[in-house]
């Protein structure tokens, strides 16, 4: 005779399925704002182990993509630093260390405030921008690619003024406000006041020039407000700020199947699981929000989601020690000459690592068998350092997903996060587009689920409240970044 299944039934208000950086944010600011019973499920042994543990921690406040035709992303990025210090930094004081700075007289622009312990390393990414003169120009035979290379250098100049220099005033009647799109475009004719550099960037890009066998051609060095991000450190502090408002979280759980509603718009029953321990588990709630990045492919067809899921994977090379102590980042109209250097500080017990993260923009596509070239990489690093400095150090590579929905709607293809649903079903659906996007993702998703479901908004804590045990249950609940692990492994 077979043994009886026995499945455990469970009901919440609100299941968040994925315990990325979207996923565990969006829980937080729903339990902050709300006296809901929420549940987070997680296929992983631990929280943060796939594309938000193994990304290089940048935070992106909109340097990268300042030179793009469109500035959509870009203004994302301006909009996220406007979320973050509005609903982040009153709230974790100690931790969140972005923060407005009086510049110049009743004149505030946004600043990392340098806190061994914040989230956020005070050293500056470095931007540099070639000009007329660079390798990449020189070798090429286009006319058209030292005029590109000056509007590109224009636009970078421009918009990051508007945003971080002096023409806009983030503090407007006591409140924060970023620069809007339409200020952002106007930047023709201003002088950058970021110009900034120091003798480590401008020597890095001298050597990198001499390994061309050209003279030291011109840059444009740029200090801009991106940083390196202690991705693990948000996640617990999120992650415990979420125990201490009552939710709940579940890893190695795996869903099986989705029941829903076979008639009138798609309304999900339950979702039908196998916990850790194999045993099986019946979940129902008033509302299920879905935030799976790279594993969203299995709920396509059940949510009837009408988007293409694009997934590429690009390469990251970790040298530890770190080459040098300093976070750069070379922009150029030729990709090949792309190249991005960061220096991450981490602590495990009594022991420090420093180690740098090295990547350009190569990327491959999901379907590409052979994975993705780190050669390029190596290759620039060694006209940045020399070879016998780069190969002096412990290096492993490894490949970082990344995961985006391309919308049949041609306006949708511009955004860098994604959140869809419709006001008659009870399920949402939400990929973060970036790590530094999280605030934004989860104050946009807060909005949508107050139209998907009725609550009483609560009025949050003045701050976060540390506690030790919940702390150290975060710390159990959320993986070390993949560097890290490679460290503890290796």
């Amino acid at each position: 005779m077979n043994p009886i299944q026995v499945s455990e039934i469970e009901y919440v208000d609100v299941i968040v399925v994925g315990g990325g950086i979207a996923g565990v944010a969006i829980t937080e600011f729903l339990a902050r704002h709300s006296n809901l019973s929420i549940k987070l499920l997680e296929k992983a042994p631990q929280l943060g182990t796939l594309a938000s543990g193994k990304l290089e921690g940048w935070y992106h406040t909109g340097a990268l993509y300042s030179g793009q035709d469109d500035a959509q992303t870009f203004i994302n990025c301006v909009n996220g630093v406007e979320d973050l210090i509005n609903f982040y930094t009153p709230y974790f004081k100690q931790q969140c260390n972005v923060n407005l700075t009086e510049k110049d007289t009743k004149f505030y622009t946004p600043a990392i405030i340098p806190n061994s312990k914040g989230w956020f390393n005070d050293a500056p990414v470095y931007l540099i921008h070639p000009q007329e003169d660079a390798p990449e120009i020189r070798s090429s035979r286009l006319k058209s690619d030292a005029v590109q290379i000056n509007i590109q250098r224009n636009r970078v100049l421009g918009r990051l003024e508007v945003a971080y220099g002096r023409q806009h005033n983030w503090l407007v009647n006591n409140k924060y406000l970023a620069p809007t799109y339409a200020q952002v475009e106007n930047y023709e004719g201003l002088n950058c006041s970021l110009r900034n550099s120091t003798e480590i960037i401008r020597n890095l890009c001298r050597q990198f020039d001499n390994s061309y066998n050209i003279q030291p051609s011109n840059y444009d060095f740029i200090k801009t407000l991106d940083c390196s991000m202690h991705t693990s450190r948000i996640l617990k502090d999120l992650v415990t700020s979420c125990l201490s408002h009552g939710v709940t979280f579940e890893t190695g759980i795996k869903i099986e199947k989705l029941l829903s509603d076979s008639y009138g718009e798609l309304r999900i029953k339950s979702l039908l699981c196998k916990t850790k321990a194999g045993r099986s588990k019946r979940l129902k709630a008033k509302l299920f929000i879905f935030a799976v990045g790279e594993g969203f492919e299995p709920f396509l067809k059940d949510l009837q989601v009408r988007a293409k899921l694009k997934r590429s994977r690009s390469a990251m090379v970790v040298s530890y020690p770190a080459l040098v102590n300093t976070n750069f980042v070379r922009m150029s109209t030729k990709n090949r000459f792309h190249f991005n250097h960061f220096v991450q500080h981490r602590e495990l017990g009594n022991e420090k690592y420093t180690y740098s993260l090295l990547a350009d923009s190569g990327y491959a596509n999901d379907d590409n068998i052979d994975g993705v070239d780190i050669e390029p990489i190596l290759e620039s690093a060694e006209r940045y350092f020399g070879k016998e400095k780069l190969y002096s150090r412990q290096l492993y590579s490894y490949e970082c997903v990344k995961t985006e929905f391309i919308s049949q709607e041609e306006q949708k293809r511009r955004y860098s996060y994604w959140i869809e649903s419709n006001s008659d079903s009870n399920y949402m659906c939400v990929l973060p587009g970036k790590f530094s996007f999280f605030p934004t993702v989860a104050y946009q998703a807060y909005q949508r689920i107050k139209t998907l479901l009725n609550f009483e908004e609560t009025k949050p804590k003045t701050s976060f409240e540390e506690n030790i045990n919940l702390e150290k249950e975060a710390n159990k609940l959320v993986a070390e970044s993949f560097p890290m692990q490679i460290f503890l492994t290796n």
